[in-house]
């Protein structure tokens, strides 16, 4: 455990019975599914993460977080993230599983800077407490969990080298910074700066050019000489949806032609993920939405 997250003390709250753990792992490029589960009372101290931060989203089981200033009794209703820069200790009970999501520090500062737009010179702080039954977190979680079946199903994360894994952990930290509180929350509540026409029509070509490629929001940003928020905003006012959609709409359209000329012994799931869709019952819905039948029609052509 401390190779793979860092060093830390845990001590077994009864040494009297045999002690057990469960720990599943599928690494990504800057962040990492876990599961992890403890058969008796275990107090944890890691102190400073430094590195990463790490939420973790109990499945069974109740814990008692300590972390900076904060106390967090987290529940099936009450998730907590560990801030690398702030001291912490933890009391997981009896059985207690959790769900841990892994995130690169650098890799998630250098994004907030992207949605802000200013240079950030300390480390990003989030309130640790998650309230599960929040809208916004509620679609972050099934976000994650999407992320998870993926990884089971050798989608992406792991060996998988797949090719849209930067776009899957780019959407998935974009949208942590905006649905849990943290330090940077006040930033993206201010109104972005007007995305003239041109920069919208420049962000569609690039996109449509580069459909099967694995193109980020920053990339898209960047090719339209923008900030992340103004590209949503300037997408919202002119094409009535977010970047996102947009993007899914036309990979759907690609994904679409693919399968109606797919050669003989061509699998749906070849398909989805060749065009951006790790989550194959998403895709399956998405596409049932859009042409009127399920994506194995289309391929039987």
């Amino acid at each position: 455990m401390s190779a793979k997250f860092c060093d830390h003390k845990l001590i077994p709250g009864d040494t009297s019975e045999a002690f057990e753990t469960c720990h599943n792992r599928a690494s990504g490029r800057s962040l990492s599914l876990n599961f992890l589960r403890y058969s008796s009372e275990v107090a944890i101290d890691p102190g400073e993460l430094t590195n990463f931060y790490l939420v973790q989203i109990p499945l069974r089981g109740r814990a008692v977080v300590k972390t900076g200033a904060h106390e967090v009794e987290a529940s099936n209703q009450t998730a907590s993230i560990l801030n690398p820069t702030e001291a912490t200790r933890m009391t997981w009970q009896a059985g207690c599983e959790k769900l841990l999501v892994q995130i690169d520090r650098g890799a998630l500062h250098d994004l907030a800077e992207t949605l802000t737009g200013h240079h950030l010179p300390h480390a990003l702080v989030f309130n640790p407490e998650m309230q599960l039954q929040t809208a916004a977190l509620q679609r972050w979680v099934d976000q994650v969990w999407a992320c998870v079946q993926a990884a089971q199903n050798g989608a992406a994360f792991g060996n998988s080298a797949y090719r849209f894994q930067s776009v899957i952990e780019e959407d998935l930290m974009t949208s942590l910074l905006q649905s849990q509180p943290n330090a940077i929350t006040h930033f993206l509540k201010d109104p972005p700066v007007a995305l003239p026409a041109r920069a919208v029509r420049s962000a569609t070509e690039y996109i449509r050019a580069n459909l099967s490629d694995p193109i980020t929001m920053r990339d898209i940003a960047g090719q339209a000489n923008c900030s992340v928020r103004s590209l949503q905003t300037g997408f919202q006012s002119s094409l009535g949806c977010t970047p996102k959609q947009y993007l899914n709409r036309q990979r759907l359209k690609l994904a679409h032609y693919l399968l109606q000329t797919a050669p003989p012994g061509t699998l749906v799931s070849t398909v989805a993920y060749d065009t951006g869709f790790a989550h194959l019952g998403r895709f399956s819905i998405a596409y049932k939405e859009a042409y009127g039948q399920s994506p194995s029609l289309s391929l039987l052509h």
